[in-house]
């Protein structure tokens, strides 16, 4: 049993040192490389290297903003199968800064995925958006879900969160009515959120 645990120990330090040294990388002109070994391996079954790729690509993205590149991120949200696969790229997105014109049309349809895992990836992925549409996309997943409140409510506190970075002065009114309500996790976060969109005003 101590020689399986030691394994498994090593295999998670070489894999925290990947990404730690995946960080590290400054190197734009591995930014096309990246999306040309991704490309050439999208209908392979080699999900972990690409999941790699994408995490890699982002780091990138992070530190050298390449709207084409940005794009073909949120793009291969439509080609990708796996539900694992697909959360953690809507993760990487999430960190990322999303001008106006970025299209944002293959997040917004998973926002409605059947799939929770895949679905509160997609609404979180939609902060730091600057397309007024993704205000609009919150919105509305707010209202529709908290006519079953106790229901839906882990996707009310995904999107809460999302508001709390993209949200406006004319929004406070709904949050406020969040912020009454009798499941903690919803108030606080709707306190949370009435704070940083007052203070970005």
């Amino acid at each position: 049993m101590s020689t399986i645990n030691n394994a498994k120990s090593s295999d998670e330090s070489i894999s925290f040192k990947a990404h730690r040294e995946a960080e590290a990388l400054n190197d734009k002109e591995m930014i096309p490389i990246l999306i040309e070994l991704i490309n050439s391996s999208i209908t392979s079954e080699n999900k972990i290297s690409r999941r790699e790729a994408y995490f890699i690509l982002s780091k990138l993205l992070l530190k050298h903003m390449d709207q084409e590149a940005l794009q073909f991120l949120i793009n291969q949200l439509n080609l990708e199968k796996d539900k694992f696969v697909i959360s953690t790229l809507l993760d990487r997105i999430s960190d990322l800064e999303k001008p106006e014109s970025t299209d944002l049309d293959p997040i917004f349809q998973h926002t409605q995925h059947r799939n929770w895992l895949i679905r509160r990836s997609a609404i979180n992925s939609l902060k730091r958006s600057r397309n007024p549409r993704a205000r609009e996309v919150i919105l509305d997943n707010i209202l529709t879900n908290k006519e079953d409140i106790k229901k839906n409510k882990y996707d009310i506190i995904y999107a809460v969160s999302t508001l709390s970075y993209i949200g406006i002065y004319d929004d406070l009114a709904l949050l406020e009515e969040l912020s009454r309500s009798n499941i903690r996790d919803i108030k606080e976060s709707s306190i949370f959120a009435i704070e940083s969109i007052n203070k970005s005003q």
